[in-house]
């Protein structure tokens, strides 16, 4: 895994559609937790070639960012919202309050819910010193107390878009809660890129357990949206994990959200990098190859497939309805010679096999395959050796079919 996050937390807002909430000030959210300090900037996340869900109405409208210096501009069912900020901040031991931002620094926080318009600012001199003003319907009024009653009722909120203070949080729950904890804070924001955030800093913990990896994974997998952080998360689960059966078993049901062909390609070749995998693994690895529609990312983990040792046993009808629906001819071609290659097929595998060898349109890539099956017929297979005939007979070329027909005899 990667080393633990860093108390220099990079703040992330990720734009998703669904209906917005805001977070209670609960005294578990913030309690005991430490100073924490972080240079403020925005993160990029790289998008999907496909999104599967959606789930709030909150839209960015509005991201500029230069260094340290950023802005963004929210609006949600007509609340208008504004986060602008410059500097280093650091939270109060509590979590609820600014301590300090680096001089010439500021942080601003601006919100428009029913009619009601309120304003934050806290600014740093040159030397550091803090200014606060509150504002509530354009007009200035003193700082205290409704100044600081507003800015630790809202800090849950500027918490979970900036990500200010989420590492102690974080610390605090795991200390409390475990795991459980953890992925419960992971509930209590809406943006991508700071559950992904959760869920690392749970997997970045020493010593963590298998169950703890499996809970992880399993959230990940039920709550997250991007096809590109799934999979990177995913495939940064460490070996000695993927291991075990339970893990693998829920690497494989997250992996069948990836929508993305591309995706889902690079999480199940990780996995087939790491073992042998267990009879139920190797199903459901089969089942989530089936949903990636592209011929070449497809014949790519058939190919890895093929090195797992007896993995047709009780898979080859799946297996084979998978090649079958490949409709390229090259790449059918190219994963049945794989499994020829690197797997000793029964006669039964052979018989269900010529159908899906028929199915193929070019004469070349179809006496190709034949020709590398002919070799392992047994001279008394009679059956088979029938079979064979059989699907050269669908060869037009008179070239191929001949090819075909002497590789047999």
């Amino acid at each position: 895994m990667k080393k633990a996050l860093s108390l220099l937390f990079a703040a992330t807002v990720f734009c998703t559609v669904g209906n917005a909430k805001m977070l209670p000030a609960t005294p578990h959210f913030f309690g005991g937790a430490s100073t924490v300090s972080l240079v403020l900037h925005n993160s990029y996340i790289q998008q999907d070639t496909a999104k599967k869900r959606v789930k709030n109405n909150t839209h960015l409208v509005s991201k500029n960012k230069n260094g340290d210096k950023g802005s963004y501009i929210y609006i949600n069912n007509g609340t208008h919202e504004e986060i602008k900020y410059n500097g280093t901040i650091t939270l109060t031991n509590n979590n609820q309050d600014i301590k300090s931002i680096t001089p010439d620094g500021y942080f601003r926080y601006e919100k428009k819910e029913n009619g009601v318009a309120r304003k934050l600012e806290i600014e740093s001199d040159a030397n550091g010193n803090l200014t606060r003003k509150y504002y509530e319907a354009g007009k200035q009024v003193a700082y205290e107390p409704a100044g600081k009653q507003w800015l630790q009722l809202v800090m849950p909120e500027i918490i979970i878009k900036t990500g200010i203070g989420l590492e102690a949080i974080l610390q605090e729950a795991y200390k409390r809660n475990g795991a459980k904890g953890v992925l419960a804070e992971a509930d209590k924001t809406e943006s991508d890129g700071n559950k992904f955030k959760i869920i690392r800093y749970l997997l970045e913990q020493p010593n963590i357990s298998a169950n703890d990896v499996k809970l992880a994974i399993e959230y990940a997998g039920k709550n997250t949206n991007s096809d590109y952080e799934l999979s990177k998360l995913l495939r940064e689960t460490p070996s000695s994990y993927l291991a075990k059966d339970d893990v693998a078993t829920a690497y494989l049901q997250a992996s069948q959200e990836i929508s993305s062909d591309y995706e889902m390609r690079k999480t199940l070749s990780h996995l087939l990098t790491v073992g042998e995998l267990s009879n139920n693994a190797t199903g459901m690895a089969i089942k989530s190859l089936s949903s990636i529609a592209s011929d070449y990312e497809k014949s790519k983990v058939i190919q890895q497939l093929a090195d797992q040792k007896n993995f047709l046993g009780d898979h080859y009808k799946a297996t084979f309805n998978v090649i079958n629906s490949i409709s390229s001819d090259y790449e059918k071609g190219k994963s049945i010679n794989n499994i020829l290659n690197k797997q000793k097929l029964t006669e039964a595998q052979y018989q269900a096999l010529f159908p899906i060898i028929t199915s193929i349109s070019s004469d070349y890539e179809k006496s190709k395959v034949l020709r590398n099956i002919a070799a392992r017929i047994p001279a008394n297979a009679t059956a088979l050796r029938d079979d064979y005939r059989k699907a050269a007979k669908t060869i037009s070329s008179d070239y191929e079919y001949r090819k075909a027909i002497d590789a047999l005899n």
